[in-house]
């Protein structure tokens, strides 16, 4: 063999080699290219399922407040329901509010407060020129001590009226017992009588002898309501209609009307519109007034309390109310 042909072989080799090599090289670049792809389409997928597990967290936290608006929905149905097939919201608030008065004395306990505290906050910031909000009806009247003419300055202007003279034509005697209201003439004999609310067990109309000493036409109480056509017989103590949320004659407290006849007051004695406006007219200053532990005489049968019509059209209003403005005047 000639040197040239032994040059030629050895090229050959070479070329042979360096293919293998480069092939070798290839294919750890390519081995290389489809690791990193991979990886890249692995965290690309972690990526996605991350956002879809954030989009279900988020869907599920709108589904439980979905589910939890529709639970009180539904709950809020059932009280109707059940409460008040034929009657109003605020009857509904009326039957359930309770229940609410409880849970905020215990908020109030919870806080280490009392109610005082929260009166004693809201009478500055009426004077701060802030107003209070509507409270529970509460008959205690604002009156001045016995002997002092009775005045308030947030009541009507000039609600106070001397109406008559002590030589009054009746005297009255409220028999506790029976939750009834006699009205004798001058000769003894009965003229009116009516069926009332005194004192509840806690907060009874106290015993004794008085006589009536002024008169309001509307009268501001304590607890942010207010009466109509209210004779005051002693300090705090008056006869009244049923209480107002506001000094407004729709606005009558629906479950303290339902509760005539039996005791349910903080002390005074609540009468219907049509009881109550009638002392007002006919029984001046100086009229007096007998309060006794004592059931009224056999036979006395009080004139009748007729019910209300429980829908949204008569919600409010007294059914004695003789006001044409009054729906059962309609």
């Amino acid at each position: 063999m000639s040197r040239n042909n032994y040059n030629d072989a050895f090229d050959l080799l070479n070329s042979e080699f360096a293919n293998v090599e480069l092939e070798k090289e290839n294919a750890r670049n390519l081995e290389n290219l489809r690791r990193r792809q991979a990886i890249k389409q692995q965290t690309q997928m972690e990526e996605e399922d991350f956002d879809e597990e954030e989009e279900s967290g988020g869907s599920g936290c709108f589904g439980i407040a979905l589910r939890v608006l529709l639970i009180v929905m539904l709950a809020g149905a059932l009280a109707w329901v059940v409460f008040m097939p034929k009657g109003s919201l605020n009857e509904l608030w009326e039957k359930v509010s309770p229940n609410v008065d409880s849970a905020y004395s215990w908020a109030l306990g919870f806080f280490g407060l009392s109610q005082e505290n929260v009166d004693s906050q809201k009478s500055n910031d009426s004077s701060d020129g802030g107003t209070s909000s509507d409270a529970n009806p509460s008959e205690v009247s604002s009156d001045e001590p016995d002997d002092t003419p009775v005045t308030d300055a947030s009541a009507d202007e000039g609600n106070a009226q001397d109406v008559g003279t002590s030589d009054s034509p009746y005297s009255i005697t409220v028999y506790r017992p029976s939750q009834i209201v006699i009205i004798y003439d001058s000769s003894g004999n009965p003229a009116k009588i009516f069926s009332c609310s005194s004192g509840k067990a806690a907060t009874p109309t106290k015993l004794g002898d008085y006589a009536i000493r002024a008169k309001y036409r509307w009268r501001f109480m304590v607890g942010n309501c207010y009466t109509q056509y209210a004779s005051s017989f002693s300090s705090g103590y008056l006869f009244h209609s049923i209480p107002y949320n506001k000094k407004n004659a729709g606005t009558m407290s629906n479950a303290s009307y339902d509760k005539l006849g039996n005791p349910a007051s903080s002390g005074c004695i609540r009468l219907c519109f049509r009881d109550t406006k009638w002392i007002y007219d006919n029984c001046p200053i100086g009229t007096p007034v007998h309060v006794v532990d004592e059931n009224a005489p056999a036979g006395s049968v009080p004139e009748i309390i007729p019910e209300r019509i429980k829908d949204t059209a008569h919600n409010g209003w007294d059914p004695t109310d003789d006001s044409p403005e009054s729906p059962y005047n309609k």
